[in-house]
């Protein structure tokens, strides 16, 4: 009797353990389906960032060669300013202080007449 009792609690113990290394495979074949389906996102996704990445260095790119012109612009204009303002200053003071002369010999003259 006993050795039927113990008979009939080895084939369960066997029969629940036989049950649990079946729902542990199933749940590894899930788990590496699971895993391959998130490395497709994962490549996907780090596919899309470098694309990203390549545009933002592109427009950075851009971005340096447009500070660039626009430093060559400014210095441009500024030497243009220095330029015009050498060859201008002179004969513009010129011009105002004959006009001013002759605004007080204008009044000079009207005084005496």
């Amino acid at each position: 009797m006993i050795a039927v009792l113990l008979a009939v609690v080895a084939t369960t113990v066997v029969a629940v353990l036989f049950g649990a290394g079946l729902s542990l495979r199933r749940s590894a074949r899930e788990l590496a389906s699971l895993v391959e389906e998130l490395e497709g996102h994962l490549q996907v996704l780090i596919g899309e960032a470098e694309e990203t990445i390549d545009a933002a260095r592109s427009e950075l790119a851009r971005v340096d060669e447009l500070v660039g012109s626009a430093e060559a612009i400014t210095a441009t204009v500024g030497s243009a300013s220095r330029v015009a303002h050498a060859v201008l200053a002179a004969p513009l003071i010129k011009v105002v202080a004959f006009g001013s002369g002759t605004v007080r010999v204008g009044r000079s003259l009207r005084r005496r007449a």
